[in-house]
């Protein structure tokens, strides 16, 4: 839990040492970013930091009596507070102010982490700002949420924002190897699919979402032959499943970017689990129809994004992915 251990956020941790160093820590910062790319392991590290007994410059020990009890969960100076259900409420915002009456129980820092401020709703918004207008000494507030929009501006403007940025594919994957034993192509192929956030990846069960992904390219591999009802049968499965629809969409997109990046530059394919497959399908398609086949599915992408109807734009792509199809592969016509 210490700054040396968080994962492909170098420009994060970078700037919080310089901060440390030059002693400018304000009274409240902001981490942002997507979910899983270490906010709030970095917030546990700098509350360690701060409590250290013995720190090593700008590093928590990570031995002490302190950071014993920060990585424990037990230190009473180091105060998370997190959704309870869908929002952060006011009663705990309130709870909180009462804690602040009084001096840190360890003579040391305080520090206050809220999780997913994001989460917070009108009432517990306003109640954070009071406190940040007017910290307590000694105490130190840390706020992570996805974004700035996504709170009051008079909150973003009262902290030090710290942005985080998506942990690098082979930064997840190396990552994945070590820890859950993945071999480097099975690792990389989950690593891009978590989209930069390194605790998705780590969450998910690898061999599950392999079946998953084969069972899906397989079922693309036969838009090119299938009827129009049975492309529309396909496209109402993939809209009924509403979780996993993006993640569907994101693995047909990098299949065909690596059919058309295989005709150029080979070595960045991400799927290397299937290279075969992948130079077969480069060689049958032109460039022109692998282009199609990702504006479709990315057309798709958006249009869901905007809340139209699914299997209306999920109908729309499998035409477009058929039509370059069989542009491609039976170019005399039907």
């Amino acid at each position: 839990m210490t700054f040396e251990s968080i994962i492909g956020q170098e420009r994060a941790i970078r700037l919080l040492t310089r901060i440390l160093e030059n002693n400018r820590l304000a009274h409240a910062l902001l981490f942002t970013g997507v979910d899983g790319i270490g906010r709030q392991t970095t917030a546990m590290a700098m509350a360690m930091v701060l409590n250290c007994l013995k720190p090593v410059g700008t590093s928590a020990c990570g031995v002490c009596r302190s950071c014993k009890k920060v990585i424990s969960g037990n230190h009473p100076d180091v105060i998370i507070v997190k959704p309870s259900g869908t929002f952060i409420k006011i009663d705990q915002v309130r709870s909180l102010r009462k804690v602040l009456r009084f001096a840190p129980l360890e003579g040391g820092r305080r520090v206050i982490i809220i999780n997913d401020a994001h989460a917070m709703n009108l009432e517990a918004s306003n109640a954070m700002l009071k406190i940040l207008e007017e910290p307590p000494n000694d105490t130190y507030i840390i706020i992570t949420a996805s974004r700035t929009m996504d709170l009051l501006p008079t909150i973003v403007s009262r902290c030090q924002q710290i942005p985080f940025r998506p942990v690098a594919v082979a930064d997840i994957a190396a990552a994945l190897g070590t820890r859950s034993g993945l071999d480097a192509d099975a690792a990389t192929a989950v690593a891009v699919l978590a989209k930069g956030s390194l605790g998705r990846a780590l969450s998910a069960d690898a061999e599950k979402w392999m079946d998953w992904r084969k069972d899906l390219l397989e079922r693309v591999e036969l838009v090119s032959s299938e009827s129009t009802h049975a492309l529309f049968v396909f496209a109402d499965t993939l809209a009924r499943d509403k979780d996993r629809l993006q993640d569907a969409l994101d693995v047909i997109n990098i299949w065909f970017r690596d059919i058309l990046i295989c005709r150029f530059h080979p070595e960045k394919i991400l799927n290397r689990d299937c290279m075969e497959e992948i130079q077969r399908k480069s060689e049958q398609l032109s460039v022109h129809d692998i282009l199609e086949i990702i504006m479709a599915v990315s057309a798709a992408q958006r249009a869901i994004v905007k809340n139209a109807n699914r299997r209306l734009a999920l109908e729309v792509m499998m035409m477009r992915m058929s039509s370059a199809f069989r542009k491609s592969l039976h170019p005399q016509g039907d």
